[in-house]
């Protein structure tokens, strides 16, 4: 490992245009040509997508089949029905989940916030 002289940051190694193994400071551009003496060992850089896609695969009688169910007032059937009910972290973790309803027997659904 070898840091850079102005910055301070870790020194990359990289090869140039003419295939020379140089070391390179990406924060301020600082670069220099390995001596004969000094040894490294290029690697290959991974890079990781942190946005991945998120498929949901929504079934809605396997579902409701396993949610706890209460007698609620649902607002399309105007009268008392049993609701199933679950909840989801829809916002930042420091506010409370969202909580979502569906009727058994019109399949309304709805969300309530805190």
């Amino acid at each position: 490992m070898d840091f850079c002289p102005k910055c301070g940051k870790l020194l990359q190694t990289e090869k140039d245009k003419k295939g020379n193994t140089v070391v390179i400071c990406y924060k301020c551009g600082y670069k220099r040509q390995l001596e004969e003496d000094e040894n490294v060992t290029l690697t290959e850089e991974i890079k990781h997508d942190m946005v991945k896609e998120m498929t949901v695969v929504f079934d809605k009688t396997e579902i409701d089949t396993t949610k706890p169910v209460k007698e609620m007032y649902c607002p399309k059937c105007e009268q008392n029905q049993k609701i199933s009910f679950w909840m989801i972290q829809t916002r930042s973790a420091d506010e409370s989940p969202t909580r979502f309803f569906r009727c058994t027997a019109c399949d309304e659904t709805w969300r309530e916030y805190d």
